[in-house]
C-alpha cells in the first residue's frame, strides 16, 4: 500500500513538472508566467463620498487591463507617492477583492481622504525565444 501511494505521488509530481509538447503554435514558442504590476490607476478624486478606486469601476473604465484575481494591491497618494498605510487614514476597503475605497465619513476630525492611485499585481505572460 505504501509503495502504491509513493508511486502515485511520484507520478503526480512528474506530470505537474512536464511541459506540454503539443498545442503551442510554433510561432509562439514556450511561455513563462510570472507576476507583473499593472499601470497606476487614478479614476476618482476625494471629493464627494471619498476616493473610490474600486475594482468594479476600474475594470469598467480600463477593460482588459486588470486580471480577474490580482495577487496584490498597492495604493499611494497621487502627490508625494506616500504609501496608503503610512498616511494615518482609515480605509473602507484595501484588498484584491474590492480594490481601494477611502470614505471621507471615516476620517477623524472632519478631514477628507487624500487622492490615491492604485496598481495590482497580476500574472503576466512573457514569450521565450
Amino acid at each position: 500500500m505504501t509503495k502504491l501511494m509513493s508511486l502515485t505521488v511520484l507520478a503526480v509530481l512528474l506530470l505537474a513538472c512536464m511541459k506540454p509538447s503539443i498545442g503551442i503554435p510554433p510561432s509562439q514558442g514556450p511561455i513563462i508566467e510570472r507576476l507583473c504590476w499593472t499601470s497606476w490607476y487614478d479614476r476618482d478624486n476625494p471629493g464627494g463620498k471619498g476616493d473610490l478606486e474600486d475594482l468594479r469601476n476600474l475594470r469598467k473604465e480600463y477593460p482588459g487591463e486588470i486580471c480577474r484575481r490580482p495577487f496584490e494591491i498597492q495604493a499611494v497618494t497621487v502627490i508625494g507617492h506616500i504609501p496608503a498605510e503610512s498616511t494615518g487614514q482609515y480605509f473602507n476597503a484595501y484588498n484584491t477583492y474590492l480594490g481601494f475605497i477611502c470614505l471621507n465619513a471615516d476620517q477623524p476630525f472632519g478631514k477628507k481622504c487624500r487622492d490615491y492611485k492604485v496598481r495590482f499585481r497580476c500574472p503576466c505572460r512573457i514569450p521565450i525565444d
